[in-house]
């Protein structure tokens, strides 16, 4: 038996170490633990007991690092052998981290030939020899283990996994964080920085170009493993799950039978957010491309399905099914609200008769630039008509146009703009690069129609919000919100109507995702067929939406024929669609 703690302990002082010396140190581990090369280099048997300490891991933050607590990794490959009826003979992790789940696969599987692991910190690695060191000196179980140092994102794994007919399994938990908060952390693991989903324009430079590590790690092994036989078990949040299956018709994964499992984020990881096991199947042509979903705690207990279903992506089939005949196109334009990412110097409070910035400034300027303003916790009332809590300085009617009209028109405000220009001028979001001096986004002459129907993007209900003029001037909406513009009564009192009967509100129960950060974009608003929606809609039912508002709306001027009319002017709008 091999003394391990002398190895892994010994002093860095002893320089006189050779390569026979550390081959030799080498062999006797193998022999004893299975773990490959446990010693690359003189250098690095001199370095390791710097990480002999676990106080040493550093870069957790860093690195997006939810190490897995091992009763999880112990209740995952318990479902992966009592659920899934997965038998591997090789293991793969790519981020293998302090190594909780090989530990775990060794007590589980007991047909393993190989593990293979990845890891990006040099701390983790000899963590995870330490603690392997100590437990396989007492198995009888010994694969070969081979544990690289290494970046995941470069890494060329070995061509003879490709090459056999072994059971493999792909397991692990890559790293919940995106490539925008890793470059803001100034994170040196980052994969290549293209926009590996292609997005274009507008699209790539406000966010939709960004994406998260785990899913872009995710998506490298079903791409190099998606054809050998085996198995992909990995934790991630939810949204990386739903991403990956929206995005399967445009790749060619030999993958099916695709669960997720969810976990407590909150209690395992101390994580805010929704997350789950993703499993797949590799090795298996893509029938349907839908993912049933469980908890991992009650794992034969179906929840719901979603995915692709008549060409559409649905987040629960089931409700899709019952009100699938709304989903084709919005007749009208939906569009988010004004985006200024400066609410210090643009979004102003009102004290009595006087303007106020969150710089406790009071500020005098003049007020025909100056909006109401709705955030998404404003939107709770079915109708708005009321005062406000804040209002927005508007500088532009459309985006691009120069503000250098404010210098002569509005001299204040031209005053107080230049006296926080240094702020303005500091948004890092690339779309104001070459824009005119105190530009904003989310504005066009829609922003500036008297009556608006608006959702809140960040809320986990489909409510909808009738909004009126306040003193005769439009209210404004902040970019957390969507909404539809108009300047007719009826048609935008029928919309809101419309927008928030049952058929609506079922058809967005079974397309919405509740637990991503924003669960209705402006994408998903679109496919609203507001013509189809009242094939399925009496006027009484109209009626019936619009009582409990009678005190803001006058039910008297809204009529069956008006009704028809607002119908007619739908059917006309999907002809030219």
């Amino acid at each position: 038996m091999i003394q391990n703690k002398r190895i892994l302990l010994e002093s860095s002082t002893q320089t006189n170490m050779t390569i026979t010396d550390i081959k030799a140190y080498n062999d006797t581990i193998y022999k004893e633990t299975g773990i490959v090369d446990c010693f690359t280099s003189v250098d690095d048997f001199i370095e390791h007991d710097k990480f002999a300490n676990e106080e040493l891991l550093q870069g957790g933050r860093e690195f997006g690092d939810y190490q897995t607590p091992p009763h999880l990794t112990h209740q995952i490959c318990e479902y992966l052998v009592r659920n899934y009826n997965c038998n591997p003979t090789i293991v793969i992790e790519p981020t293998f981290g302090k190594g909780n789940f090989i530990n775990s696969v060794l007590d589980f599987f007991s047909n393993i030939k190989k593990i293979y692991g990845v890891e990006i910190q040099k701390g983790y690695v000899w963590y995870c020899k330490k603690t392997l060191l100590e437990k396989q000196k007492f198995s009888n179980q010994k694969p070969d283990i081979y544990l690289y140092h290494d970046d995941i994102f470069s890494h060329d794994f070995d061509k003879s996994i490709f090459n056999s007919n072994e059971e493999v399994l792909i397991i692990g938990n890559p790293p919940w964080v995106t490539n925008s908060e890793l470059g803001t952390l100034d994170a040196k693991n980052l994969p290549n920085k293209n926009n590996f989903k292609k997005h274009k324009g507008l699209d790539a430079l406000t966010g939709k170009s960004n994406f998260d590590i785990c899913e872009y790690i995710i998506l490298r092994m079903l791409e190099t493993f998606s054809n050998v036989n085996g198995t992909l078990a990995m934790l991630c949040k939810n949204s990386v799950a739903k991403k990956i299956v929206h995005d399967l018709p445009k790749r060619r994964f030999n993958i099916t039978d695709i669960k997720l499992l969810n976990i407590d984020a909150k209690k395992d990881f101390n994580a805010a957010t929704e997350a789950s096991l993703f499993v797949v199947r590799l090795g298996k042509p893509l029938t349907d491309q839908v993912c049933k979903t469980y908890k991992l705690d009650e794992p034969e207990k179906l929840i719901s399905t979603f995915g692709w279903y008549n060409h559409k992506f649905v987040s629960n089939i089931d409700k899709y099914k019952r009100s699938y005949l709304v989903d084709n196109q919005c007749q009208f334009e939906w569009r988010s609200g004004i985006k200024h990412d400066c609410s210090s110097v643009m979004e102003l409070d009102t004290k009595g008769n006087k303007l106020t910035n969150k710089l406790k400034e009071i500020v005098d300027i003049e007020r025909d630039l100056v909006y109401d303003l709705l955030k998404s916790s404003d939107l709770k009332a079915g109708i708005f008509s009321d005062s406000v809590r804040k209002k927005v300085i508007i500088t532009q009617k459309n985006i691009g146009e120069s503000t250098d009209y404010i210098e002569k028109q509005y001299p204040k405000l031209w005053s107080y703009l230049q006296s926080h220009k240094d702020k303005l001028d500091a948004r890092k979001s690339s779309i104001y690069k070459g824009k005119p001096s105190f530009s904003i986004f989310g504005i066009g002459d829609y922003s500036f129609l008297p009556y608006k129907v608006a959702i809140s993007g960040m809320y986990k209900n489909s409510h909808f919000t009738f909004i009126q003029p306040i003193n005769n001037k439009p209210v404004m909406l902040d970019d957390t919100c969507y909404f539809l513009s108009f300047n007719d009564y009826n048609t935008a009192i029928f919309t809101f109507a419309v927008l928030n009967s049952e058929v609506v509100k079922d058809f967005l129960s079974g397309v919405v995702f509740l637990d991503e950060k924003r669960p209705y974009t402006k994408d998903l608003l679109m496919r609203i067929d507001l013509y189809r929606a009242t094939e399925q809609i009496t006027f009484d039912d109209i009626l019936l939406t619009l009582k409990p508002f009678s005190d803001k709306i006058n039910l008297h001027n809204i009529s069956s024929e008006a009704y028809q009319d607002y119908i007619d002017l739908l059917k006309n709008k999907a002809l030219l669609l």
